[in-house]
């Protein structure tokens, strides 16, 4: 009688045990959600950004089409800002998916065991690090190709003004 006493009460402990550690897993996910919808409301503000600078740049290269270019470096800067721009759409797509994904992660969260919410929470924690990353990343290189463009703008009014 005692052992069975003794069974329940451990067995008891082990299923209070597994709830607190439950509800610190939902804490700790719901702190992720807002983290994530924060992501997401920036990762939205910087596509508008990003599709801002895609247009400014088409536009320019149009404008360019009918000039004759004598300084080889600013169509190698234009090529290159094309090319970062192009890996920026990839990588804006990819975090699009990231994002609807995360947003699907809620959805029977609890009713997961401990180990599969711990496993989401740091696939997720690990997805929110990258995405930062790579938004401060293109971030830099916008500010980077903005400097450029402006300087090639200026070589190309000092060109106009001298002809």
């Amino acid at each position: 009688m005692k052992k069975t006493i003794n069974c329940f009460l451990v067995t008891l402990l082990f299923l209070v045990g597994c709830d607190d550690q439950k509800k610190g897993l939902a804490e700790k996910f719901d702190a992720l959600q807002n983290q994530h919808d924060s992501i997401a409301s920036i990762h939205e503000q910087f596509k508008s950004v990003h599709a801002n600078m895609s247009q400014k740049h088409k536009d320019f290269k149009t404008q360019l089409e009918g000039m004759i270019i004598q300084d080889s470096t600013m169509l190698e800067d234009i090529a290159k800002h094309e090319a970062i721009l192009s890996e920026h759409d990839a990588l804006l797509e990819g975090h699009d998916k990231i994002i609807e994904a995360h947003s699907d992660l809620k959805k029977g969260f609890g009713e997961k065991s401990a180990a599969e919410m711990e496993a989401q929470i740091n696939e997720m924690m690990e997805m929110h690090d990258k995405l930062t990353t790579e938004h401060r990343a293109m971030e830099e290189e916008h500010d980077m190709m903005h400097k450029e463009h402006k300087a090639i703008t200026a070589k190309l009014d000092s060109i106009k003004t001298l002809e």
